[in-house]
């Protein structure tokens, strides 16, 4: 009998965004006033694609592949089903492999799910971040509230019980009990997997130079605390299990699969600009820890 192949993850990075949050620090670049090259990135992702993967192809098996960025539900459906197919070429997928993708919810990228799902992705994210307008206008969010709650609606009829939905918590002048309101709501219309973010003011962005400058005061500490505890009782209560700090899922089926294997120490090849990887090097036996270019251009 064969021996058993090592799992490994693979990470696709797709630097682009319709749009520049204030809070992020992420390496993403803003869609060009000509459009993205589809095909452009899609033929570098491919030739990165190959030479990363290829030395894992006799000992290894995906168990996961994650698609994330910038704003990934951007990239044409089809051109992501390249990607799924060619890396299942070069190293085997697991059975029941989880893959997934990040997305905004605007009605456009909403519109795209079921081309996505035909792609071959599994599990789909959406960035919801609040449902209150007026702060998604601030931190410059193109969707609204409203279309946030459709795009999980959408999700979970085309991934029932593996959607996640990603909200925060911390924003200026937001109260413990406004937050209270809000997990309500997205529990609700949430289908096996919440991620709960504290904003966290990163240098060198929009918001910390607007909060230097004392154009917008952060929530007090005690606050910040309050709100974390009561998302942890909250959710404890509609019965998702707390298995990260920043986590909560209604089953371990459906908890993440790639992001379990950041946490314990798992091998994963990452492709596209400012993309890491962590790997045991099949030439060597050494682990090695490796970081792609971030500048688009360059890259």
């Amino acid at each position: 009998m064969a021996p058993a192949r090592t799992p490994l993850s693979l990470y696709v990075h797709w630097p682009y965004c319709s749009f520049l949050c204030r809070f992020c620090a992420f390496s993403k670049a803003r869609v060009p006033a000509g459009g993205v090259d589809h095909a452009l990135i899609t033929r570098a992702l491919l030739a990165e694609l190959r030479t990363s993967l290829a030395p894992h192809s006799r000992d290894k098996e995906l168990r996961s592949i994650y698609f994330g960025g910038g704003t990934p539900s951007l990239a044409q459906p089809a051109h992501v089903a390249q990607i799924i197919e060619q890396a299942s070429r070069l190293v085997p997928l697991a059975a029941n492999a989880e893959i997934t993708l990040e997305s905004n919810p605007t009605s456009a990228e909403t519109d795209k799910m079921a081309a996505f799902k035909a792609a071959g992705i599994t599990r789909y994210s959406i960035g919801i971040q609040t449902l209150d307008d007026g702060v998604l206008q601030r931190m410059g969010r193109l969707h609204s509230g409203t279309e946030a709650l459709a795009a999980a609606n959408r999700a979970a009829s085309l991934f029932p019980g593996h959607v996640s939905l990603d909200m925060m918590f911390g924003f200026e002048s937001q109260t413990v009990d406004q937050w209270q309101r809000e997990l309500e709501t997205v529990l609700a219309h949430a289908n096996g997997h919440l991620s709960l973010y504290q904003l966290t003011v990163e240098p060198g962005t929009p918001l910390f130079r607007d909060i230097r400058a004392q154009r917008v005061k952060r929530n007090p500490d005690d606050t910040l605390a309050l709100m974390y505890e009561t998302a942890v009782a909250l959710c404890r209560s509609r019965g998702l299990a707390h298995y990260e700090v920043s986590n909560y899922a209604a089953s371990p089926e459906a908890q993440s699969v790639h992001n379990i294997g950041y946490w314990q120490g798992r091998q994963w090849i990452g492709i596209g600009p400012s993309a890491h990887s962590r790997f045991i090097d099949p030439a060597s036996g050494t682990c090695l820890r490796t970081v792609r270019i971030p500048d688009i251009q360059r890259w």
